[in-house]
């Protein structure tokens, strides 16, 4: 089977769905030991380190290199994917080739912010999802979501049900560290202990701006004098207001990217990690501080409890409900989860049945509310 995979999340330091279709692709290698994959990019991907049965295939044509990356991937990916003649399309990043796609198609789909929270969003990322999302789901072959809840949303908002769930695993990077390493990251990044950690891209949706209000109040009533509050992630959209209050005070500590070993120990270190986000498809940073042993702060939602377990403390991504939050993640420590609960060999087991099967079983096309529902795997 020769399967094409759209890699435009996989840069130098994938996140979030670049880090999802990152840890499957290094899967379906094992699990897909026959398969061929063709990856599709305007720049050259960062592979993880996998066998010599993947090729890359970059786009450096005068008409691919004009084009933005989301309209380069809709006119020019699946054109480039016919001259290798691969038999299933995988969409991990929530759109689909929809120019010269003669192949099957399978398409993850990670959330539906534009429809739950469309003033959070990237102009272009925005632009994109309405025009080329529901035309995306209508030429799936397949749908895969990242969650239950997400799954859900597709069905109420779209009429569209999942064919399974491939949830994130926990890499193995993500595990309590000892002592000496987590000092050792503390040195290097001059962060001084007691801190509360919180980990995203700097942009609307991920509520640092209430997060920084509410530790700053907090920190002006004494109730946590000496803690820092650490900010791990990259510079966003919309964010002008975020680096305005995280330059107010000394105890906001912003670091920027920390690569993966380094944020383990910070996680561990933390007294409590804090993910207000108002509206997420699931939530990985969630899954990697609980494996890190770290008492979870995050938002009351159906994605979020997903990734939370019964261990983690529910808010509404409000001022007042993250100062609760903390108050109450400061009064108990967390404990680590089992890591083979959340296992990306598993998930990857569940979306190469889903490409297998989306090859041998012609289904019939139908209009999106007449579809049968699909099977939900976990």
């Amino acid at each position: 089977m020769r399967i094409g995979i759209d890699a435009r999340r996989l840069g130098p330091h994938p996140k979030g769905i670049g880090r999802y279709v990152w840890e499957l692709c290094r899967g379906l290698d094992q699990v897909l030991p026959t398969a061929e994959f063709f990856l599709y990019a305007l720049k050259p991907p960062h592979l993880p380190a996998i066998s010599r049965r993947w090729s890359i295939r970059v786009d450096d044509s005068p008409l691919g290199r004009r084009l933005p990356n989301t309209l380069w991937l809709v006119a020019r990916a699946g054109l480039m994917s016919r001259q290798d003649r691969v038999d299933v399309f995988w969409a991990g990043t929530g759109l689909l080739p929809l120019v010269g796609l003669k192949s099957r198609a399978v398409l993850t789909v990670h959330d539906v912010v534009e429809r739950v929270a469309p003033q959070t969003m990237d102009r272009n990322a925005r632009w994109g999802s309405r025009l080329f999302f529901e035309r995306s789901l209508a030429r799936a072959d397949a749908i895969v979501s990242n969650s239950a809840g997400t799954a859900e949303r597709l069905k109420t908002n779209f009429g569209y049900p999942v064919a399974a769930v491939v949830r994130p695993g926990i890499s193995e990077v993500f595990r309590p560290h000892s002592e000496q390493s987590n000092l050792a990251v503390l040195a290097h990044y001059q962060v001084n202990r007691p801190y509360l950690l919180s980990v995203s891209t700097w942009e609307p949706r991920k509520g640092l701006e209430q997060l920084i209000h509410a530790f700053l109040r907090m920190k002006s009533e004494g109730l946590i004098p000496d803690h820092k509050l650490v900010l791990v992630g990259e510079r966003g959209w919309k964010d002008s207001a975020i680096v305005e209050l995280a330059r107010k005070s000394e105890a906001v500590v912003s670091l920027g990217f920390v690569e993966d070993a380094s944020l383990a120990a910070l996680y561990s270190g933390a007294e409590a990690f804090v993910y207000p986000s108002q509206y997420e498809g699931f939530g990985m940073p969630v899954l990697e501080a609980r494996a890190c042993g770290t008492r979870v702060v995050t938002t009351d939602l159906p994605e979020l409890r997903e990734a939370g377990g019964e261990d983690a403390i529910y808010i509404s991504p409000t001022e007042e409900g993250i100062r609760s939050g903390i108050a109450q993640a400061l009064a108990a420590a967390g404990k680590p989860i089992n890591w083979r609960d959340w296992n990306w060999a598993a998930s990857a087991s569940i979306l190469a049945k889903v490409l297998l099967d989306s090859v041998s079983v012609r289904t019939s096309k139908m209009r999106p509310r007449d579809r049968g529902e699909g099977a939900k795997a976990s």
